[in-house]
């Protein structure tokens, strides 16, 4: 074998012409190969680890009231942290995410935004202070401003706004209702993207106070992995948070008051639509009053005894207090008696209903201390069936259509109950992960053309090299080498050429990398998202660095063989009275 490399390497010597060009032709194809595939990755890495998670996380979790995707309100915001952080593993962090679309007024011109609440961390304030254009990131931090905002150069301009000047907009509060708010610009910054500029970052307490969030509420929480390479990790994470999600009985436990009197009650939500009105008159005793349409608001159905004890009939007022999970204020509800019914001797003797609506506005407005239970009433209980859950919890989709889908669904339904839907990044942006497979799509089939290219002429060589070298085969094959040996040796001479040529197109490659990584591209187009700070962004791995490496061999090997072997067949006596 040492023999055959020895000879291999001073036949390439001897035909320094046409190794130099064959050589060449693969070091040229490597690079070509090597550059693509780190761009391809840096694709992928910018749009997976860079935008998309940066949108969406790897998971989110959220609440959506009313049917409506766009009323976006956690209640319990820690509750939920609990179970995430329970049936995960390897979390780097739970982001609140609470982002409000809405029109925002500059100096006389105005624009489409969505406002951010972010957080003050080493994190953002060290992203502020590499894409900082003008202001100042403390200014932002600090609180001396009004709802100071930081905005992005292409926004400010669209705005024609400054540092310190006043932008205005108007928001919808979690209770549906129109906040109108100023914001002083503390900082411009620069984009790395185009999908960058759309935003304008708020304080996330100071977001909340505009739009009567709670400091235990959250419109979504994003959980961020500290690495995710294979895309089935996020998908399983999400699938244990689904399973752990599962909603018992809500309900609230308090007291009804009257004319100086009170009697504990059981409130619970029942269903009112038609169908669920129906059987819920079915389920029921009325004793008096009628039972209360969907439309009826805090029309509470009174169980017989406390409206005995209370000296209440259909048509009398009362108050609804129970005591609030966060605060020490109790919440009151102004309910006034719509029906009475005997509970039964299977049913709580303290069991008081209110419709959808009206419950679940109680319920989610101020959260009752009472924690869910699992049931109350018998399984076989008619009525059972027809009680408010804490939520409806969304069926999990594998990818963006079957999430639109979902939604559409939801939105059909009207539920009047919170519905909690649990997604990974590639339901949520997988348009833009199609746009990322688009791409090492295109990069692939280049490459792949390219190679062909050059595979014939690494074949047209080869054929060319042992015509040439007939009668030196027929010499060598006469003084006793055997056929295995000359073609292992044709062989071995285009792989050692392979390799030779394969380090020096990855050298080519990286040095390539290197000064057009050096460029600033200044783009406000869509191909911004294949930039990192305004320059080209590759980003080789070792495992398709040494991939590359090893393929090309391999191929050049392969390639190698059919004429190898056809040199090796020749005779020596053919070969010997071979003559050009």
């Amino acid at each position: 074998m040492k023999l055959i490399m020895q000879l291999a390497l001073r036949n390439l010597m001897r035909q320094k012409r046409r190794s130099i060009f064959l050589g060449s032709a693969i070091a040229f194809g490597v690079m070509i190969l090597v550059m693509a595939n780190s761009f391809a990755h840096g694709i992928s890495d910018n749009i997976l680890n860079r935008m998309i998670v940066y949108m969406v996380g790897h998971v989110e979790v959220s609440t959506m009231e009313q049917s409506s995707q766009y009323r976006r309100v956690i209640r319990d915001r820690e509750r939920f942290e609990k179970v995430i952080r329970a049936h995960t593993e390897n979390v780097k962090e739970i982001n609140e995410s609470i982002g409000i679309f809405t029109r925002i007024v500059g100096n006389g011109k105005s624009d489409n935004s969505i406002m951010v609440g972010i957080v003050d961390n080493a994190e953002n304030r060290e992203y502020f202070a590499g894409t900082l254009i003008d202001g100042s990131a403390d200014d932002f931090f600090n609180g001396t401003l009004e709802n100071p905002v930081v905005v992005y150069e292409d926004k400010a301009k669209l705005l024609n706004a400054k540092v310190r000047d006043t932008l205005r907009a108007k928001l919808r509060t979690v209770s549906g209702q129109e906040q109108s708010a100023r914001f002083t610009v503390a900082a411009i910054i620069r984009p790395a993207n185009i999908f960058e500029s759309f935003a304008i970052f708020v304080g996330l307490s100071s977001l909340k106070d505009i739009i009567n969030m709670k400091p235990w509420e959250t419109g979504a929480l994003q959980v961020v992995f500290n690495k995710v390479e294979d895309p089935r990790i996020a998908i399983r994470q999400a699938d244990a948070i689904h399973a752990a999600l599962k909603p018992g009985l809500a309900l609230i436990e308090g007291t009804a008051a009257a004319g100086g009197a009170e009697s504990p009650v059981l409130v619970l939500g029942h269903s009112s639509d038609e169908q669920g009105l129906e059987a819920t008159r079915k389920a029921l005793t009325v004793v008096s009053g009628k039972l209360p349409d969907a439309r009826a608001e805090n029309r509470i159905i009174l169980p017989e005894g406390a409206a005995k004890k209370l000296k209440l009939a259909p048509g009398d007022r009362l108050v609804l207090r129970y005591p609030a999970r966060f605060g020490t204020k109790p919440a009151e509800l102004e309910c006034t008696v719509g029906a009475v019914h005997r509970p039964g001797a299977n049913r709580p003797r303290e069991l008081a209903l209110l419709n959808e609506l009206s419950f679940y506005k109680a319920y989610k407005g101020t959260l009752p201390a009472s924690p869910a239970r699992e049931s109350v009433l018998d399984a076989s209980d008619p009525l059972a069936p027809l009680l408010a859950p804490e939520w409806r919890l969304l069926p999990r989709t594998p990818d963006h259509d079957g999430l639109e889908k979902k939604i559409a669904a939801m939105t059909r339904s009207r539920w009047r109950g919170p519905s909690v839907d649990v997604r990974t990044m590639y339901e949520s942006a997988s348009q833009v992960l199609d746009l990322e497979y688009a791409l090492n799509l295109v990069t692939f089939l280049a490459v792949l053309i390219l190679f062909f290219i050059i595979l014939i002429g690494v074949v047209n060589t080869l054929r060319m090299t042992i015509r040439e070298r007939t009668r030196e085969i027929g010499t060598v094959r006469a003084i006793g080498m055997q056929s295995a040996d000359v073609r292992l040796l044709f062989i071995a001479e285009t792989v050692s050429l392979a390799t030779i040529a394969a380090a020096a197109g990855i050298a080519l490659a990286f040095l390539l990398m290197w000064i057009m990584a050096l460029f600033t591209i200044n783009t406000e187009s869509v191909l911004s998202i294949l930039l990192v700070d305004r320059h080209l962004y590759f980003l080789p791995t070792a495992g398709s660095v040494l991939g590359n490496f090893f393929l090309i061999l391999a191929i050049t090997a392969a390639t190698a063989y059919f004429p190898a072997r056809r040199a090796a067949r020749l005779s020596a006596a053919d070969a010997l009275r071979h003559f050009e």
